[in-house]
């Protein structure tokens, strides 16, 4: 019997799955074999034509963070200059499909020589696009795989993520792909496990597959034993997928020595929320809001941003939403901007927030508006200085002051501390914050000099582990002895592995991903207050 295949690559979305392999046959194109004519440069229009009115309607079926990837898709396709270059190889006699591959083609090449990694993840939506209009010529079906299945393959179109049911689970093992990816963006958002850059293999369609994207793996079947596998499915399985993630009996959470404990939901899209009980929560303890800006128009819609905001509130019946501000930089640039690889360290989070006081102040009218429907608390992300957050509360008196003077309706939410700068984590007591958040995605990524999101880098920003459970243990305390509520919102609250040394830093308030609940709750209520395993 040959040796199990045990491949590593890269996780791009946590959680696992087990199915069977649906490898994807390589794009061919279809651009040659038929002879050119002279209505080659009208059917290629007509083409871009159909591509664009299939694009909007799948946007018309997507949330409003899939329709905004599909909308660049849709800018990309309405540029004359996309399709300049392909009018053009038809009048020297090419074939329309053989033109526009060859375009696309030219494309698709100078966005994966790119050095950025996120410039080049964009090679995916261009091959995306080539194919769309190529199927569209020739008056083909788009593709698709079968519920439940591991999509094998060099990389998978964003349109072909959004348009395929995963409700009967299924994952994403790729030889190619990238973390900074939309389809990796997409995956994250709804709890679909993906690994990335594994190593090419001879994987058949049919084979058992085993996908974990914590650990980067793709496994074969027969290496895992269902019974293991069936445990990590559960702890990847997205609330789309088999109704809510928790269950209202499981509230309150007490730990095995019976300290109270609150577990609330890290929420990166209103959608998200459908598939989720508020009875079975503690509340919200991570709402992400840059996802909900897909456009500049987006960034400067106030009365959408009251409208979202209110809804959670009112959705979450007078259980804490906390609500973080804007953070935009590094990997995730402002709409319609390039990423800056520097801006890791450069201006991000409330660094870009108060050089931009117009985006800025648009949040803070709309927050304060929507804060009489709930309980709302306001988090500051990326705060490095006690200066930011004075900056910060100074605009939300001056918002208040004028909607006042209007006679609009607002109140003034509690303004909080997202402790993901080592500097801010070690002088705690210089912030005047209503309560602290510990984002361990970044800290991490500080403490070890290592971007999150670079793949050569990787190994090192996983390396520390070790270390930002060390930094906790030296901060929580420092942080809980200014008298704050202190809690925990990055990936590490939602690790049964991390949770016994959380526990042991004084951490009581834990805000993770909701396809990690069941998990994180199982482990919490069988150790005590101290991190130890319960005994009996």
């Amino acid at each position: 019997m040959p040796e199990a295949l045990r491949l590593k690559g890269q996780g791009a979305s946590p959680g696992s799955a087990r199915g069977p392999a649906h490898v994807m046959a390589p794009e061919d194109g279809h651009a040659l074999g038929v002879r050119a004519n002279g209505s080659d440069a009208a059917r290629l229009v007509a083409a871009v034509e159909r591509a664009v009115e299939d694009l909007r309607a799948l946007a018309g079926r997507s949330d409003l963070e899939s329709a905004a990837i599909l909308e660049f898709q849709i800018e990309m396709l309405r540029d004359p200059a996309l399709l300049e270059p392909s009018l053009e190889r038809i009048q020297r006699g090419a074939e329309a499909g053989t033109a526009w591959a060859a375009t696309m083609d030219a494309y698709v090449a100078s966005f994966e020589e790119a050095e950025d990694e996120h410039i080049r993840a964009r090679g995916a939506d261009m091959r995306d696009i080539r194919q769309q209009v190529l199927r569209a010529l020739h008056g083909e079906r788009p593709p698709d795989f079968p519920k439940g299945a591991i999509l094998v393959g060099r990389d998978i179109a964003p349109s072909l993520f959004l348009s395929h049911d995963w409700s009967q689970g299924g994952a994403i093992a790729l030889f190619g792909g990238s973390v900074a990816s939309h389809v990796a963006t997409l995956a994250r958002s709804r709890g679909v496990p993906m690994v990335v850059g594994v190593p090419r293999a001879d994987i058949e369609t049919g084979m058992e597959l085993v996908v974990d994207g914590d650990e980067g793996t793709v496994e074969d079947g027969r290496a895992v034993p269902p019974s293991a596998a069936a445990v990590q499915g559960a702890s990847a399985m997205p609330a789309s997928m088999g109704g809510s993630a928790v269950t209202p009996d499981e509230v309150p959470l007490r730990t095995a020595d019976g300290v109270r404990l609150t577990v609330q939901a890290n929420i990166d899209h209103p959608s998200e929320l459908r598939h989720l009980s508020p009875a079975g929560l503690d509340g919200i303890g991570l709402f992400r809001t840059e996802y909900l800006m897909g456009s500049a128009a987006d960034l400067a819609d106030e009365e959408r941003q009251v409208e979202v905001y209110a809804d959670m509130l009112a959705w979450a019946g007078g259980r804490p939403v906390t609500i973080r501000l804007l953070d935009f930089g590094a990997d995730k640039p402002p709409p319609g901007e390039a990423v800056d690889p520097s801006s890791f360290l450069g201006l991000r989070g409330i660094r870009l927030l108060l050089a931009r006081p117009d985006v800025l102040r648009t949040q803070v009218r709309a927050l304060l508006r929507a804060a009489p429907a709930g309980q709302l608390r306001v988090l500051l992300p990326m705060v490095t200085a006690p200066s930011e957050l004075e900056q910060t509360r100074t605009v939300f008196a001056e918002e208040a002051a004028r909607l006042a003077a209007r006679g609009v309706p607002h109140a003034m939410p509690p303004l909080g501390l997202m402790v993901e700068v080592p500097a801010a984590a070690l002088m705690p007591e210089a912030f005047d914050a209503a309560f602290f958040s510990f984002g361990t995605n970044d800290l991490a990524q500080y403490l070890s000099a290592s971007a999150r999101d670079n793949a050569a880098v990787s190994p090192l920003y996983a390396a520390a582990h070790v270390a930002v459970l060390r930094f906790l243990a030296m901060t929580v305390p420092v942080v809980a002895a200014t008298g704050r509520p202190v809690g925990i919102c990055g990936d590490l609250a939602g690790d049964p592995g991390a949770l016994p040394a959380l526990l042991a830093c004084g951490l009581r308030d834990f805000s993770m991903a909701p396809r990690r609940m069941t998990l994180a709750r199982a482990a919490l209520s069988r150790l005590n207050a101290d991190g130890s395993e319960a005994r009996g």
